[in-house]
């Protein structure tokens, strides 16, 4: 039975993915069904789910570089995997109503534990129990992209440059793409036939600092808007001394996350400002977000024209807005200006790299991971 439904997968002349996304921020799940047929994908539906704040606090304490309590991991793993299957199935019967079917989950789970640096083994691990996933769901589910990518001798990050050069090389411009969730990547595309290749690297934090610093002072999620960070004023000297940190100095491929930038390197940043006000502390963090952006695009990708921002940050005009005067004379815009809506690109790439997987097509992300060599990305898990 699971042969043949497979083969009729493999086989089909068009599939319907859902992908789901739950990223460093850790507030909820992105869901979006992706129409893969002839030309490139689009997102025919989507919708957003928020996790609660009590669950977000666990996963984000769950994620800190100190956090050692396996037994938390295996029960965030099974709750979540129940969680995403309850979401995914009621957006299926949704999407049943209105005689759209769907074919199969790409989940990528939520992030715990990212050590790309680990002298003996490289180590990635969501939790999010995709079995139970499809067990709810009736539906196969792909999942365990940056183990694939890791497996393969890459970091596991950052991925979304796969779907980036797939949807947003030029013929004729170079193409900067910069998303923007927790941690900030930014994908480099060369135009087509040009002798360079593209590249990518996680290159700081996102959201994540100032996420965190909006929740302590503030009581709020995050800096809606970037309206906190425009309403206050930077530290200059702050914001040299942490640009100057050595992560920011190493060339590509690189990755990082909250075992980095977690709640410690918050910490130290504080400690620095000092008696500043709350809006001067965003303000300051949101300028080491920009600084680290900048100066990687001006330090590995000196001729880019065009800049496009997706994720939750794209939305955030302080951002924008510091980025359009610290690189001139380039057009900073989002991805909806390329008919993307930025804040489902993720659940678009998993849905991505799970047609790949289904098609047998293999990823080359040697300059985006540092993987040795291309690689079917994911693992099955039937219902």
């Amino acid at each position: 039975m699971h042969s043949n439904f497979l083969t009729h997968l493999k086989s089909g002349k068009s599939l319907n993915i859902l992908g789901i996304n739950s990223g460093t921020s850790a507030d909820g799940i992105d869901m979006a069904l992706c129409r893969f047929a002839t030309g490139k994908p689009r997102i025919i539906s989507c919708a957003t789910r928020p996790f609660g704040h009590r669950l977000t606090a666990r996963i984000i304490s769950a994620g800190e570089p100190n956090f050692n309590n396996g037994v938390e991991w295996l029960r965030l793993d099974a709750e979540l995997g129940e969680i995403l299957g309850e979401n995914a199935r009621r957006f299926i019967n949704r999407a049943a109503r209105l005689d759209i079917r769907i074919d199969l989950i790409a989940v990528h789970g939520q992030t715990v534990r990212h050590l790309p640096d680990n002298t003996s083994h490289r180590i990635t691990y969501q939790v999010g129990d995709a079995a139970r996933v499809a067990r709810i769901t009736g539906l196969p589910v792909i999942t365990d992209f940056r183990r694939s990518d890791i497996a393969a001798g890459g970091e596991g990050a950052p991925l979304s440059p796969i779907l980036h050069e797939a949807l947003f090389r030029h013929r004729s411009l170079w193409r900067a793409i910069v998303n923007i969730g927790g941690i900030s990547n930014v994908t480099v595309l060369p135009p087509f036939g040009s002798k360079s290749r593209p590249f990518a690297a996680d290159c700081g934090p996102g959201n994540m600092l100032t996420d965190r610093a909006v929740q302590n002072l503030y009581g709020k999620a995050y800096d809606r808007g970037g309206k906190i960070a425009l309403s206050g004023g930077s530290r200059p000297d702050v914001v040299r001394k942490f640009l100057a940190d050595p992560y920011f100095l190493r060339k590509p491929p690189k990755s990082t996350g909250r075992e980095y930038f977690g709640e410690p390197y918050l910490e130290k940043v504080m400690r620095q400002l000092g008696k500043a006000s709350p809006e001067d502390i965003v303000a300051t963090l949101t300028e080491i977000t920009v600084g680290a952006m900048a100066d990687f695009l001006s330090g590995f990708c000196p001729r880019v024209e065009e800049i496009y921002l997706c994720g939750g940050g794209a939305h955030n005009k302080a951002i924008l807005g510091r980025l359009r005067s610290i690189i001139p004379n380039v057009r900073v815009s989002t991805t909806t200006d390329l008919k993307y809506d930025p804040d489902y690109l993720e659940a678009l790439l998993w849905a991505y790299l799970a047609w790949r997987f289904m098609k047998r097509q293999p990823v080359s992300a040697r300059g985006y991971t540092g993987a040795k060599k291309p690689y079917i990305p994911g693992r099955l898990c039937l219902p």
